[in-house]
This record gives structure tokens, C-alpha cells and sequence, in this order.
């Protein structure tokens, strides 16, 4: 319903059913009042959109929103569209044609290449060139080229034939190898030429004497000579004077009779050839191992040859020299920390090797080699190894000293005194370790032939005299237990070599080691002493002040 109110005109509605349609009359009636109030069903057009290309032709578009409050229909479209005829033209970017051919090869022989080409089309308007290489190349090689022989650079001529008067002087030149076909030198090898000298007034003069001949027999007495030559003579001189030869006799000694002499013998897989006594005979070591092992020829007391037992001190298992490389491997590494742990690494290693105990005397050096060259990384890194890595240090010492293996240090040290090597290098193990020890602390490493005790002892602190073995500590093997063998460390030798090293040297790193069998191992003493007691070592660092106090030992004397 529509009313008027002065100047303004009011619309009323009654209330009604979304769903309810309008009569005819409602629908004039609404149409009636739009065309009174001049309000339309639709918005003005948008501006027309940017064209949608930038070069070349493309199209514009523009809109327009329906509002319809009364529920009329909007008539025309709500969008519209036009072509735009960019005035650019669009950049053309450069494309490659097909690859020609390849070539042929460049050369006929020897190593040559062949070439492809490929053009681009150029790119217009803009637009980028082609990318990638215009030129393909790849080698080839028909056949081997022929190489001629080449004559090399003459010799310096030689010395003229004579020394006075006319004589001759040669040179020569050699020719390189043909090839794959090719043609030998041609011409000479050789040339001579005349040689002119004053003629010929003076004396013979003797050269120097030559090598002496070899022996013309190897013993029961035989002869060798030496020669020189007279040079110089002249037409009118003197020849030289005494004798261009000289002999002397050679190899006097007497040839040893048939039953002087080891026959040929087949042992352990080896031949060792006939031999005479005093010498030595040489093989190659086994096959799981490297060097050389050698025999010995010797005379009884009755003046008879006899093989003695091989000597395998210069074999060196594989599993051991591979060991030893693995050394330098964990070193390559360059970190502190990595070259300690590499060195843990090697001990256990080591330490099952030396637990079979099928090894050469050879495996025996080289295990001692293998410890001082731990012990001296330990020092060099500053690297304090675990409990574990301790024990298993001693527990391969005690592996290398076990009786058993006697004889194979007699044999090891006929050529290099392992065991004396070994001994220095647990002492400074020891001192590595005990510098990694709390003040006052005790280690004691107990096993079947070895017992060592370790300890850090401040200086001022030190009360009481110390005893080595504690026999009754819990643990303690039984041979040390039963041993009469002991040493007494008096308190008064740790004393610092000056008061002014209170500071500095005010610690001090106590190793005592008890050996059940070096006494067997040792090198023979010169003077042939007989030494039957266990061997105890004693060993502290820094080196104490010498003073009146003296270490009392007590060993278990059987026959000395």
C-alpha cells in the first residue's frame, strides 16, 4: 500500500508468507512506484580490465551487478568482453635445429676427434638466444700410427786408440725401437775416425791393477789373480818394467768331510738344503706369515753335523703385521680422542691373538712393538685408558710371558732383547696410568703371571712404609700369595729432589710389578749367575731424592 506524507511518499506492507505470490495488481503496482521514484534495477558498467596480453591481441572484460530490492529481473548481460590489439609484438626466443652428422675422424691414425655442429634460429623481438654448446666433439682412434725408429744422439768419441802417434777413435749412436709397422733407422751405428798424437818418445807407464779373479776353489786351498796393462810404449822408449799378473792363494781352509755337513732335511713342510756345520740355511716362512726363517748347522761334541730347530724369530704372522698397520690408520686420524680409542681398539685386538697362542717368536717382538707403540700414543694424546683397557694391558703381558712360551723368546732374543724392551714400556704404561688416578688410589692387577700395583701418592702424605705383595688382599692370585719373594718401600723415599719442586713434584706415581716367570725369559747373563727367584720391578715418577733409605727385598733363593 503506498501513501503520501507531504513531499515524501510512504510504502506499507502488510505482513505475509515468504512463500505466498504476488497478484497481478502488486506487481503493477511496484513497477508503478519505480517509475514515479526513477530508481533502476542495475549498477552502472565497471571501468574495462587491463588487456589480458601485452603484446599481440588479446581481450577486455567489464561487469555490472543486478539490484533488485523488489524482486524484478534485471534485462542484458552483466558482462561484456572486446578484443585489445596490443601494438608490441611478442618476443620470438631463439631455437635450435637438428645435429648434423658427426665428422670423420680427424685423423687417419692415432687418437683423434670427430666433430657435429647444430645452428640456432635467431630469436627476434626480444627474445633469448638458444642455450647449450654449438659444437659436439668425441674421440677416436682408427688405428695405432707407425712409429719409425729413431737414431739417438751420438756417444762422445772414445780415446784415441794409442797415446803417441796416429791411431783410431769410435763412437756409436742406438736406434729406438720401431712400431706398429714402422721403418728402422737408416744409416750407421757406428763411426771412427783418425786420431793424431806426438810421436811416440817416452816410457811405458803401467795402469792400475785390476779386481781380484774369484777363488778357483771354495776350500782345501786354490788361486786367484789380478792384471794390468802396460800403456804408453813408445816406437823409440822402454816397456814397462815387472809383471802385469799377480796370483795368490785363496779359501785355505779345510773342506769339511761327509759327516761334517747336515744333509738335506724335510721339517715342518720345508726343505732345508744341504748345509756345512757353522752355517746358516735360509726359507721363506710359512704361509700365513712373512720373512725369513733360518736353521743352523752345528757340530756335536763328537765332530758330527746336526740340523738344530728352526728359528722363526724373523716371521711375523699376517694377523699381526695387519695389526701393526691398523696403528698407523688410527693415527691418520688426526683427533685426539679418535687415536685413544683406536689404541683400546688395538689392545683387544691383541689380546685375542695372544690367548691362542699358535704364534712365531717373530708374533712375540712384534707384540711388544705393538704395546710401546700404544703406550706412546696413550703419552702423546694424553689419553687416560678405561679400567677394561688396563686389564687387558696386563693381561697380554701375562699372555707373552706364560712358560710355554720359553723357547720362543730364546729364539726372539737371539736377534733383539724383547723382553728387556717390554719391561721398560709397562713401566711407562704405568706411569700414564697412574697420572689418571685420583690422590691415594690403588689399583691392583692380578693375573696368571703377572701382578702389578699402581698408586698415586701425594708426598706429604705418605705415612707409612708400603709392601708389595699384599698378599692377603682379596683376590690375590695364589702363586703371588704363596711366594716368599717381597719388597719394603720405606715413606722416607718419597721425598721431591728439592724444596722447590714441592710444588711440581709433590705427587708421585708408585708402580710395582711381581713377575712369576721373566727370570726364564731373560737374556742370559754374561757370567752365566743362575737366577731361580720371581723378579720384582720397582719403578717411581718423578725420580725421588736420593737419600739414605733403601728398599728392602726379600726374594725366595733356591740356588744362589
Amino acid at each position: 500500500e503506498f501513501g503520501m506524507m507531504g513531499d515524501h511518499t510512504i510504502k506499507s506492507q502488510r505482513p505475509r508468507s515468504v512463500h505466498e505470490k504476488r497478484v497481478p495488481q502488486e506487481q503493477a503496482d511496484a513497477a508503478k512506484f519505480m517509475a514515479q521514484t526513477g530508481e533502476s534495477g542495475v549498477e552502472e558498467w565497471s571501468q574495462w580490465s587491463t588487456c589480458s596480453v601485452t603484446c599481440g591481441q588479446g581481450s577486455q572484460v567489464r561487469t555490472r551487478t543486478c539490484v533488485s530490492p523488489y524482486g524484478t529481473h534485471c534485462s542484458g548481460p552483466l558482462r561484456e568482453s572486446r578484443v585489445c590489439n596490443n601494438t608490441a609484438l611478442c618476443p620470438v626466443h631463439g631455437v635450435w635445429e637438428e645435429w648434423s652428422p658427426w665428422s670423420l675422424c680427424s685423423f687417419t691414425c692415432g687418437r683423434g676427434q670427430r666433430t657435429r655442429t647444430r645452428s640456432c634460429t635467431p630469436p627476434q623481438y626480444g627474445g633469448r638466444p638458444c642455450e647449450g654448446p654449438e659444437t659436439h666433439h668425441k674421440p677416436c682412434n682408427i688405428a695405432l700410427c707407425p712409429v719409425d725408429g729413431q737414431w739417438q744422439e751420438w756417444s762422445f768419441w772414445s780415446r784415441c786408440s794409442v797415446t803417441c802417434s796416429n791411431g783410431t777413435q769410435q763412437r756409436s749412436r742406438q736406434c729406438t725401437a720401431a712400431a706398429h709397422g714402422g721403418s728402422e733407422c737408416r744409416g750407421p751405428w757406428a763411426e771412427s775416425r783418425e786420431c793424431y798424437n806426438p810421436e811416440c818418445t817416452a816410457n811405458g807407464q803401467w795402469n792400475q791393477w785390476g779386481h781380484w779373479s774369484g777363488c778357483s776353489k771354495s776350500c782345501d786351498g786354490g788361486w786367484e789373480r789380478r792384471m794390468r796393462t802396460c800403456q804408453g810404449v813408445a816406437v823409440t822408449g822402454q816397456p814397462c818394467e815387472g809383471t802385469g799378473e799377480e796370483v795368490r792363494r785363496c779359501s785355505e781352509q779345510r773342506c769339511p768331510a761327509p759327516y761334517e755337513i747336515c744333509p738335506e732335511d724335510y721339517l715342518m713342510s720345508t726343505v732345508w738344503k744341504r748345509t756345512p756345520a757353522g752355517d746358516l740355511a735360509f726359507n721363506q716362512c710359512p704361509l700365513n706369515a712373512t720373512g725369513t726363517a733360518s736353521r743352523r748347522c752345528s757340530l756335536s761334541l763328537h765332530g758330527v753335523a746336526f740340523w738344530e730347530q728352526p728359528s722363526f724369530a724373523r716371521c711375523i704372522s699376517n694377523e699381526y703385521r695387519h695389526l701393526q698397520h691398523s696403528i698407523k690408520e688410527h693415527l691418520a686420524k688426526g683427533q685426539r680422542m679418535l687415536a685413544g680409542d683406536g689404541m683400546s681398539e688395538v689392545t683387544k685386538t691383541l689380546l685375542d691373538l695372544t690367548q691362542r697362542k699358535n704364534f712365531y717368536a717373530g708374533d712375540l717382538l712384534m707384540s711388544v712393538e705393538i704395546l710401546r707403540n700404544v703406550t706412546d700414543t696413550f703419552k702423546r694424546a694424553s689419553y687416560i685408558p678405561a679400567s677394561d683397557g688396563v686389564q687387558n694391558f696386563f693381561q697380554i703381558v701375562s699372555n707373552l710371558l706364560d712358560e710355554d712360551n720359553k723357547e720362543k723368546w730364546e729364539d726372539a732374543q737371539q736377534i733383539y732383547p724383547g723382553s728387556i724392551e717390554l719391561m721398560q714400556v709397562i713401566e711407562d704404561f704405568i706411569h700414564i696410568v697412574g697420572m689418571g688416578m685420583m690422590d691415594f688410589q690403588n689399583s691392583y692387577l692380578m693375573t696368571g703371571n703377572v701382578v702389578a700395583s699402581i698408586q698415586k701418592l701425594p708426598a706429604a702424605s705418605v705415612l707409612t712404609d708400603i709392601n708389595f705383595p699384599m698378599k692377603g688382599r682379596k683376590g690375590m692370585v695364589d702363586w703371588a700369595r704363596n711366594s716368599e719373594d717381597r719388597v719394603v718401600i720405606p715413606k722416607s723415599i718419597f721425598t721431591p729432589v728439592s724444596s722447590k719442586e714441592l710444588d711440581e713434584s709433590s705427587v708421585f706415581v708408585l708402580g710395582a710389578v711381581l713377575y712369576k716367570n721373566l727370570d726364564l725369559i731373560l737374556p742370559t747373563l754374561r757370567n752365566y749367575t743362575v737366577v731361580n727367584s720371581k723378579i720384582i720391578v720397582v719403578t717411581i715418577r718423578p725420580e725421588p731424592k736420593t737419600t739414605d733409605s733403601f728398599l728392602e727385598i726379600e726374594l725366595a733363593h733356591l740356588a744362589n
